[in-house]
């Protein structure tokens, strides 16, 4: 494995087979622009992103409309698609992701290695065929491992200052917030049961939450109505179709409880008998998961990129929606702890873009009205991918003491950055 932590070679230097990788990685996200994105149901949500931020920029009064259900910052990405003002925002937005991709391929592979790089384009490309473009997901997924290299290499400040961006942009970043205290603690040779908070750590706490309070203050000096929409939206939408409690939802139908689709939110869900229960088991898998990996990081099992990576994993597999980018989430991160191809996770990315596109697309489910019921192979497919979704995530977590054993993180070898 090779590190360059400073510098990101040029693509001119790479191996041929790097420059081959990058270069079929890029055709294949072209194709999805040039063959999907176009398509009736295939710019959706570039579309919504496009009148968000020509309400925003453009609206009466001007600066005062927010996303629905998406922090503040979410506007800068959404932006994009006015820059340059072209008459086919779509094409324009999907260029800027696809600049992003590359970028993000480059600094995976000059801070890693080019397996790395190599694992995570294709598990993207694989797995979000038809969203790296199509979302914005790449930012806050950026950001996040920005916040991981920074904090690696004990630049814990800016670490904090990149969680609150993600956080202002998607909000899941919040839950990264504890493993980066706890490695900062350790690098400081302290324990934070047994030690006051220390100064750098109060600090670092204090950019984040004071940078998230501020970001939400703007929010409702600008709309008193509906700053905290990316909250409210998200309580109130049922269960996603594609999320895990839907899977276990679409279970219970088996056996005899009642099930039924439901569209709303901009969604295809899934409501039933227990789907309030399932709801609230999934908050406590959550809560609990989460809790649970801060609990194994203190306790020296969890190395601090696991941590961070489990923990995503956990937030993926709890969440009561899934939509396909949230893959961009956590692949990354998967790809630089394992530095290689994995069989379940080729499944995973595979299976995704089998449901997301085509799925839908076989159920005719890209309209705006709702089936009487989902075909059989919908919800099917669905939990396949979930059911090696959830494997996934325990044998990464199994895996985890033995990978700490034999690579522990860079931190411990590094030595502290002002």
């Amino acid at each position: 494995m090779r590190h360059h932590p400073g510098v990101i070679r040029s693509v001119a230097s790479w191996d041929r087979r790097e420059r081959l990788a990058l270069a079929g990685l890029v055709a294949v996200l072209l194709g999805s622009l040039v063959f999907y994105m176009h398509t009736a149901f295939g710019h959706g949500d570039i579309t919504l992103y496009h009148r968000y931020a020509q309400a925003f920029w453009l609206g009466s009064p001007r600066l005062h409309s927010l996303p629905a259900e998406y922090p503040l910052l979410s506007l800068v990405p959404f932006t994009l698609t006015l820059l340059p003002p072209l008459r086919d925002f779509v094409s324009v937005f999907a260029l800027w992701m696809l600049v992003l991709f590359v970028a993000g391929y480059a600094a995976i592979r000059g801070r890693e290695s080019g397996r790395a790089a190599e694992v995570c384009g294709v598990y993207l490309a694989l797995g979000c065929f038809a969203t790296v473009l199509g979302r914005f997901d790449l930012v806050p997924a950026a950001a996040t491992v920005l916040a991981y290299w920074a904090a690696r290499e004990r630049r814990f400040t800016l670490a904090y200052g990149l969680l609150a961006v993600g956080t202002l942009l998607k909000l899941y970043p919040l839950f990264i917030v504890p493993i980066v205290v706890l490695e900062q603690y350790r690098t400081l040779k302290l324990h934070p049961l047994r030690t006051a908070p220390p100064r750098a750590v109060l600090l670092g706490l204090g950019l984040f939450f004071g940078s998230v309070a501020g970001g939400f203050a703007i929010s409702a000096a600008l709309n008193p109505g509906g700053w905290l929409g990316s909250f409210t939206y998200n309580a109130q939408r049922p269960l996603q179709v594609e999320s895990v409690p839907a899977s276990l939802l679409w279970l219970s139908g088996l056996v005899g409880l009642d099930v039924a689709p439901d569209h709303s939110f901009h969604s295809y869900n899934m409501v039933g008998t227990i789907a309030r229960e399932l709801s609230l088991l999934a908050e406590l898998g959550l809560v609990g998961g989460s809790l649970w990996v801060y609990w194994r990081q203190l306790a020296g099992r969890l190395s601090f990129g696991r941590a961070i990576t489990l923990c995503l994993l956990i937030v993926v597999c709890t969440n009561r929606v899934f939509s396909p980018q949230y893959l961009m989430w956590v692949v990354p991160m998967v790809a630089i702890m394992e530095r290689d191809y994995d069989g379940v996770w080729l499944a995973i990315c595979a299976l995704t873009t089998l449901i997301f596109p085509y799925a839908y697309d076989f159920a005719g489910l890209h309209g705006s009205g709702t089936p009487s019921s989902y075909p059989w192979f919908f919800p099917a497919l669905i939990a396949l991918r979930n059911a090696l979704l959830v494997v996934a995530t325990a044998r990464f977590a199994r895996r985890s003491p033995l990978a700490r054993a034999a690579a522990p993180d860079l931190a411990r070898t590094t030595s502290p950055a002002a």
